[in-house]
């Protein structure tokens, strides 16, 4: 069956879209975020673990619901990025981009000619359902989201020429790496990085290319959103377990001080 991109859907039509990370490489929470009901979910080969087969078993966990697997790859590295789409990923975000041109090769790397530079297997692979969906050639490039992250100092730069790459769908704001970039890491609420990410904004918004981003320092996801933002991730698993877990902790090591007072319970809400 062809698999209709509903993220790219929503994004066309002018739609907020909330999302989360997943960094683990588990398909067991792509499923859980899934079921959830959120409108999409990366998962993270950049900065979490996860090769080819799990980005597959993340696909076929959010394949019963609505929701869109996002795959944030490694790289622009062209090779991977076609055994991704071959194995049926439809919506990419690729990191550090700095310059149009390699906007340009991230787009030909993944469209078929003559857009682009793809092999077509499309009797065999898993993005036509193994040869189960006879047009697949036809509608692939229309289907697949392409988002790019600008999360440097020249990418701010070079966000208008960007923008206007055929191909492109989204641009993804990346806070916190594009603080490192201007020399203030972590301080993603500073005026310098504020200043930045708002010199992408527009420049993105000349070209009419919706705008994606996470929550940083001095903004909510409501007030991203407020701001013009279509696309917002917020979270991980890794994040909402390790909050969790210093809950936990901190109710254990009320309950061990009160023991020098008498007998307590522990109070917190995780357990069952």
């Amino acid at each position: 069956m062809f698999r209709p991109n509903r993220l790219k859907a929503r994004i066309r039509a002018g739609e907020k879209s909330f999302g989360t990370w997943l960094q683990s490489g588990s398909p067991l929470f792509a499923e859980m975020a899934a079921i959830a009901g959120l409108d999409f979910i990366i998962m993270d080969q950049e900065h979490g673990a996860g090769d080819l087969q799990a980005a597959v078993d993340f696909m076929r966990a959010a394949a019963c619901t609505d929701t869109t697997l996002v795959v944030r790859v490694p790289s622009a590295e062209p090779v991977y990025l076609r055994r991704l789409v071959d194995a049926g990923a439809n919506a990419l975000l690729v990191p550090m981009v700095d310059t149009a041109e390699q906007a340009r090769g991230i787009v030909e790397a993944v469209r078929f000619p003559p857009h682009g530079k793809r092999g077509n297997a499309a009797d065999v692979t898993r993005s036509s359902s193994y040869g189960f969906v006879p047009d697949y050639y036809r509608r692939a490039d229309d289907n697949l989201l392409i988002i790019v992250q600008i999360e440097t100092e020249a990418g701010v730069d070079n966000a208008r020429a960007i923008a206007e790459v055929e191909g492109v769908d989204v641009i993804f704001i990346g806070p916190t790496d594009l603080s490192g970039s201007l020399g203030l890491p972590g301080q993603t609420g500073a005026p310098e990085v504020d200043s930045a990410i708002r010199l992408a904004m527009a420049a993105a918004r000349d070209t009419g290319k919706p705008l994606a981003t996470v929550p940083r320092i001095g903004r909510s996801v409501a007030e991203l959103f407020d701001e013009g933002f279509v696309m917002l991730a917020s979270g991980s698993e890794i994040f909402f377990y390790r909050m969790a877990l210093q809950q936990l902790m901190k109710d254990w090591r009320e309950y061990q001080g009160a023991q020098e007072d008498g007998p307590a319970a522990p109070s917190s809400a995780y357990g069952r």
